[in-house]
């Protein structure tokens, strides 16, 4: 699940301010799509934004199918997506 909610940097980017990175991780910052873990997969890309959280998700055996798996098929990752964060929204939050 946790592969699957990462996918969710393909859109926007890190700001500076925030965060202490700058940039965005796919090429069009404003089109939902599995772009974010082509970029995973190939190293990062110049002016693309890749940090150590998303190549640990690479790295590890376990979640590293998944990477491969998402960049290969929206469809998959779009299914995956929805549901992780379907079950995120639904736990809710304690304050």
């Amino acid at each position: 699940e946790i592969v699957a909610l990462s996918g969710a940097h393909c859109l926007g980017a890190a700001h500076k301010d925030r965060s202490g990175f700058d940039g965005p991780w796919t090429e069009d910052k404003l089109k939902w799509g599995n772009d974010y873990f082509a970029n995973i997969i190939a190293g990062g890309k110049e002016g693309l934004l890749l940090l150590p959280s998303d190549k640990a998700l690479f790295e590890d055996e376990k979640m590293r199918p998944f990477v491969e798996k998402y960049a290969a098929d929206l469809e998959a990752f779009n299914t995956d997506y929805v549901a992780a964060h379907t079950k995120l929204s639904e736990l809710g939050f304690s304050a």
